[in-house]
């Protein structure tokens, strides 16, 4: 339980600030002074801790998933089909980082949907985990159980850890209406993921 917890910990811990210059810079200042969630930053990268996994191409079909979510029913990237979604893979529920983005994205959940866009999480956390995790902080999008890892590793998000398991690791996709991956995030940032997204989710639909 203790290396679970040491492993988790470093997982779920992984920060990366690079949007300091972008144009929604104002929108991020925002966000890291607001008091939906505080993440201490993070110089670890699981990349030095554990093989780094290649993300699908961008413009190719995006892999597939039909897997259980909270309210007992499977969601599947097919009956997603004709809508824009936004895949995040996070590594466990209830840690202060996943958390934080599960907070975030529920926080912008109406501005996703009014775009027409639906927002999925994924994580290895058994169905049951997940409903308690979703009542707890109000949740209104979906919450996927990947128990196995191998939706987070066909979408190169997962952590394989000799002896303790297969987690997901913090990575985030776009999947266009026609079910092509649009935009992937192989450093995600918890608390600016979902308004660095939404950004971009607006770009992809309304190219200049």
């Amino acid at each position: 339980k203790m290396k679970t917890g040491i492993v988790l910990g470093l997982v779920a811990s992984l920060v990366a600030s690079t949007y300091a210059f972008s144009p929604i810079a104002p929108l991020l200042a925002a966000r890291a002074g607001s008091g939906i969630c505080r993440v201490k930053p993070s110089v670890r990268s699981s990349r030095k801790i554990f093989p780094v996994m290649a993300l699908p191409p961008v413009d190719t079909p995006a892999p597939t998933f039909d897997l259980p979510s909270d309210s007992g029913s499977n969601v599947s990237l097919q009956s997603l089909a004709g809508k824009w979604t936004v895949v995040y893979f996070y590594p466990k529920a209830f840690t202060q980082g996943c958390t934080c983005q599960a907070e975030n994205y529920q926080n912008d959940a109406a501005d996703f949907r009014g775009t027409g866009c639906e927002i999925v999480g994924i994580s290895t956390d058994p169905v049951e985990k997940l409903k308690e995790f979703k009542e707890k902080y109000g949740l209104t999008f979906p919450l996927l159980s990947d128990k196995e890892g191998k939706v987070a590793e066909a979408y190169g998000s997962a952590i394989k850890v000799p002896f303790i398991g297969t987690f997901a690791n913090r990575k985030t996709f776009i999947i266009d209406p026609q079910g092509t991956l649009r935009e992937s995030y192989d450093s995600v940032d918890p608390k600016m993921d979902s308004i660095v997204v939404f950004a971009k989710l607006k770009e992809l639909q309304n190219p200049k």
